[in-house]
Order: C-alpha cells, then sequence, then structure tokens
C-alpha cells in the first residue's frame, strides 16, 4: 500500500494506524502547505488534492481518515484496533470519528487557515477571533465526548485516539496555545498515546501536554 501524507495534517491519525496496524505499507509525502497536493501530479492521484489518500492492495484509492481507520482496523482485526464491526461500540466509534473530522477539524480551520476565508488583514482578523470562540466551544463539547480516562472510547485504547491527538497537537499552534479553555481529557489522552510506540516513531520527542 501506498499511503500519501502531510506532515503535522490531519493525515497523520491513519499514518500512526499503519504504523500501529503492522500492515506494509509505504509513505509519500506531499507537503498540503507548500501547495504540493494542488498540483497536477498530485492531482492525478487524488484529484481531491488533499490528504490522507491511501493506494490499496485491491487498487483504488481510498480517501478521507474515517474510511482509512476503518478500512486498516478491518485488515488487522486481531489487533482491535477499532470495536467489532456490527457493534453498537463500533458505532460509537464512528460516530467520534466522525465529529472529529466534519466538526472539530472544520472548527481549526478560521484560526490556522485564515486567508482561506478572507482576503484582507481586517477580515482574517476578523475571521481568526471568530473561529477561536467557535473553536472553544467546541473543543469544551469534544471534552464532555471524551469516556475514558487515557482514551476516548470506554473500553480503552482504539484509533479513535490517533485521530483525536492530531486536535490536541493543534491545540498547541502558536495561532492557538494559550487562547483555549483547558481541556484536560483531550490533554489525558495525547499523554497516552505518546508512550506507545508508534506514537514515539513519528514523534520522537512529544509536545508537552502539562
Amino acid at each position: 500500500m501506498i499511503f500519501f501524507h502531510s506532515q503535522n495534517s490531519c493525515s497523520t491519525a491513519s499514518l500512526l494506524a499503519l504504523i500501529e496496524s503492522g500492515l506494509q505499507h509505504t509513505v509519500q509525502v506531499y507537503d498540503v502547505r507548500s501547495g504540493r497536493t494542488q498540483t497536477p501530479e498530485y492531482m492525478a492521484i487524488n484529484p481531491w488534492a488533499k490528504v490522507p489518500a491511501l493506494q490499496t492492495e485491491e487498487g483504488p484509492l481510498l480517501t478521507e481518515n474515517v474510511a482509512i481507520l476503518t478500512y486498516i482496523a478491518d485488515k488487522v482485526t486481531e489487533k482491535n484496533l477499532l470495536p467489532a464491526s456490527g457493534t453498537f461500540a463500533r458505532a460509537q466509534a464512528l460516530s467520534f470519528m466522525a465529529l472529529l473530522s466534519s466538526t472539530v477539524h472544520i472548527a481549526f480551520r478560521p484560526i490556522l487557515r485564515p486567508e482561506k476565508f478572507a482576503s484582507t488583514p481586517e477580515g482574517r482578523d476578523d475571521v481568526t477571533q471568530t473561529g477561536l470562540v467557535n473553536l472553544d466551544k467546541v473543543l469544551t463539547s469534544l471534552e464532555n465526548e471524551i469516556q475514558g480516562e487515557q482514551s476516548v472510547l470506554p473500553g480503552g485504547f482504539s484509533l479513535c485516539d490517533y485521530y483525536a491527538l492530531v486536535f490536541a497537537h493543534w491545540s498547541l499552534r502558536p495561532q492557538v496555545a494559550g487562547r483555549l479553555s483547558p481541556t484536560p481529557r483531550l490533554y489525558a489522552v495525547a499523554r497516552a498515546m505518546h508512550e506507545r510506540p508508534a506514537v514515539k516513531s513519528v514523534f520522537p520527542d512529544g509536545p508537552d501536554f502539562g
């Protein structure tokens, strides 16, 4: 399998899942910030010009973290990376991952990429300030969704935790750090994830989550 990735982007969740799974894969890096995902070369691979993307053994390209994380977990069911397919626990895991994709990720965009929403400095400042208010509400709500002490699901580690870790990292970026309400549950999950070998292999010097 070939995994298409941009460092420190949301595709980190699927990268960590691949490492955790032990499935054979290679990684090709296309940096989002420098525009490499917008090049004809990459758009020939993924016309949506986004990461993550996974060239599967079956042939077709698979995109979007929720789909890729589920695919990986189902390839190695013996590792219990997600609750078993067909169970209510699996539905809860999918619900949490979809929440991260559709709501939490989107809430970071106005702060991290204000130029996507406004063309003037004044407009970008307004987008950022409004975005911070909304992001604070979203992360506060996310805190209430975390059910475990060191995992987001009550049953212990799952790939949901790697996806949540992405946003714990993003909350420490200079545009955001110190400007949001505390998220102790999210940070407890992040600290636990940084003890796992897969995370240490990608982030040997992990950030300080308190």
